[in-house]
């Protein structure tokens, strides 16, 4: 019998740890609690527990929560484990600091069960995937270094990940450009090649059948023989990133900023936060089913594990 997933909920608010208890526990999840960071970091450094997905709040009696996820980053065998974080602020740039730091997510109090499920999935479900792919990663950055002009095919959700995860060791600010490549890739899978829009998307999440209708709809006459492409070019000094896809395009300005709407959303703040964090420049082009994204070279690194 598979072992359930854990989640690790620190907030110093009893209230608030049973609320995600209960949520968590609608889908299967086990969690265990803390109050503090030093009480997460027991729980944390106890071989006898496995912990899939951490949920932490900003606001802890002893600290800033980011001082125990900046621990974790400290050791391999915790570095890996996503980190959803949790507080009232609802600042962009709280929001882009979270995000380079490395966090998988930023929810905003008060939030809905459904939410929180949501992104507790879609966090183990992506730790996952980066766990299948890390063996060979190494490997594939010697060969991604001496990449200066090339092109690119897919059509999942899948494929988009891989190039994501393979293609951000081009340059040193790996885990913010898989963030940033990884948004423009899916969005040119599902709202641009299956047309599956922001509306659409909510409600498929909210009711838990947005990965049948992706599949159906890769797999339908009117979508099967759609693809997007991938063009990097590099320089010496930067990265450039163009992705195409086959939709009809859509108002890029209204997801260019993390507005009051979207910081309660399942989603829609991804093309902002890849804007924030994992481009310099991102430019999305005529209708909007091409966007540039541009990467600095000299652009300082992501922070690194001791």
């Amino acid at each position: 019998m598979a072992e359930p997933v854990t989640a690790l909920v620190v907030d110093d608010e009893e209230m608030t740890r049973a609320i995600v208890a209960g949520y968590l526990a609608r889908i299967g999840y086990r969690t265990l609690e803390a109050s503090s960071i030093a009480e997460g970091w027991a729980i944390l450094s106890n071989p006898a527990h496995t912990i899939h997905v951490v949920l932490l709040d900003r606001r802890l009696e002893d600290g800033d929560g980011l001082e125990l996820f900046e621990r974790m980053k400290s050791l391999p065998t915790l570095a890996e484990i996503p980190v959803i974080v949790q507080t009232v602020s609802d600042s962009s740039a709280d929001i882009a600091a979270a995000i380079r730091a490395g966090v998988f997510y930023y929810l905003m109090k008060p939030y809905d069960g459904a939410l929180l499920r949501s992104v507790v999935r879609s966090a183990e479900e992506r730790s996952g995937r980066l766990r299948s792919l890390q063996g060979d990663l190494r490997s594939r950055a010697d060969a991604i270094a001496l990449l200066r002009d090339a092109r690119f095919r897919f059509r999942t959700p899948q494929e988009a990940q891989n190039l994501a995860i393979t293609l951000s060791t081009i340059a040193d600010t790996a885990h913010s450009l898989t963030f940033g490549l990884s948004e423009i890739l899916m969005n040119a899978v599902e709202h641009g090649n299956l047309g599956i829009g922001y509306d659409a998307k909510s409600e498929l999440k909210a009711n838990g059948g947005l990965i049948r209708e992706i599949e159906a709809r890769l797999a339908s006459p009117e979508h099967r023989d759609k693809y997007a492409t991938l063009h990097v070019e590099r320089s010496d000094t930067r990265v450039s990133f163009t992705v195409t896809d086959m939709g009809q395009g859509f108002d890029s300005s209204r997801y260019l900023t993390v507005d009051a709407f979207q910081s309660t959303a399942t989603h829609g703040r991804g093309i902002a936060l890849a804007r924030m964090v994992g481009f310099d420049q991102l430019t999305y082009v005529g209708t909007g089913n091409r966007v540039i994204g541009v990467v600095n070279l000299d652009r300082p690194a992501d922070p690194v594990a001791d």
